[in-house]
């Protein structure tokens, strides 16, 4: 017999006990540690989405003050975005400065001279701008819109603000519905696709078009809603997200959007998160707190195993500022890592991931005197 072969039935034993030893660990370790499965996160508790929360809203005040104190630029993703998710976090218990939020807002919307300083809103003594985006509307519009209905309480001047809001966007509508989109000018993900751009301004449409509403903007809303109703949906996240959001506000039945909400369960990857750009393998802030926002409104809560990885996600990739990690996608054609600026993605990321934080993990009970799909 071969001396590979041991002879004494101890060796023969132990040689049958380190080879199922052997292929057991093998086994385990293909299992446990795939090379292109990202590891669990750590669960977190209540306390530790709150503390997360705590560092998002510190993380949106100096991000969003500095912005507007060195740019002086009211961009979508630095005072519409973060003003929306500090109310929100308010609303939910969250301490946050109340004199910045109000000063913000009364500087952006509190005079028709502050909403054309803000370079939102066109000025009537500037010459025309001769170029074709000038004949769009300025997006930041309804951002702002929609972050002020956020808001318990807007002021006279606001309020007339708002009005001069719903004007812009009514006049620049196109006949069909629609307003246009300049594809070569996109900046994802704020101004990712036409679909995407018409969600927005319907839900600032549908905060300006009360039954006292003038009927042209009454008009208007309904034919904006039938093109989106009627547009050819994409694979893109985002406009699934808020096509569910959109339909959350406009107050449709909730077994109606049953379809919706199982899509998006079924987008989220193994680390908990979500992606902006299926079928990118990396989750990121941007696409998981937005649609852990949406999925808040539609009625899924933190105890849902889904809904709780996600938290958990969020909770292990902040940073220590405040902020979470992005890559920016600011170019005409959409790709990533294109631009060396990333804060505006990053604030607008942070923005969706107090959003959806908040509302999953408040510090007191849901103040029912507000609407319940408030933003």
């Amino acid at each position: 017999m071969s001396p590979i072969l041991v002879t004494q039935q101890g060796d023969r034993s132990m040689g049958r006990t380190s080879g199922f030893a052997a292929v057991l660990l093998v086994f385990c370790l293909s299992r446990l540690a795939p090379a292109d499965e990202p590891a669990s996160n750590p669960p977190a508790g209540p306390q530790q989405a709150q503390q997360a929360v705590d560092r998002a809203i510190g993380y949106l005040q100096s991000e969003s003050a500095a912005w507007w104190n060195t740019r002086g630029c009211a961009a979508c993703h630095h005072l519409p975005m973060p003003l929306w998710a500090l109310s929100e976090a308010e609303r939910q218990g969250y301490a946050i400065d109340e004199q910045f939020v109000a000063e913000t807002t009364e500087s952006l919307l509190g005079s028709r001279d502050a909403l054309m300083a803000s370079k939102l809103f066109p000025n009537p003594a500037d010459p025309p701008d001769p170029r074709p985006q000038g004949r769009g509307l300025n997006m930041g519009l309804p951002f702002l819109a929609v972050a002020a209905r956020s808001m318990p309480s807007t002021g006279e001047g606001q309020e007339q603000s708002l009005k001069l809001i719903a004007e812009e966007i009514v006049k620049k509508q196109q006949p069909d519905g629609s307003w246009e989109f300049f594809a070569t000018l996109r900046r994802p993900p704020i101004n990712e696709s036409q679909v995407t751009d018409a969600a927005w301004i319907i839900m600032a449409l549908q905060g300006e078009t009360g039954p006292d509403a003038p009927r042209s903007h009454r008009e208007a809303l309904s034919r904006a809603i039938a093109w989106f109703d009627a547009a050819t949906s994409s694979d893109l996240h985002q406009e699934k997200v808020l096509r569910l959001l959109v339909a959350i506000r406009s107050g449709k039945p909730r077994d109606t959007m049953q379809t919706a909400t199982e899509e998006l369960l079924a987008l989220q990857r193994d680390d908990g998160g979500w992606s902006q750009t299926v079928p990118e393998s990396k989750s990121d802030a941007f696409a998981t707190g937005q649609t852990l926002y949406v999925l808040s409104l539609a009625g899924f809560g933190a105890e849902r195993p889904e809904i709780k990885r996600a938290m958990d996600f969020l909770v292990a990739t902040q940073l220590p500022d405040g902020s979470w990690p992005m890559i920016s996608r600011s170019s005409p054609d959409g790709s990533p890592g294109s631009s060396k600026l990333l804060t505006p993605i990053t604030c607008a990321a942070s923005s969706w991931a107090t959003l959806g934080l908040a509302r999953l993990a408040p510090k007191r009970p849901q103040d029912c005197s507000l609407p319940a799909t408030s933003p």
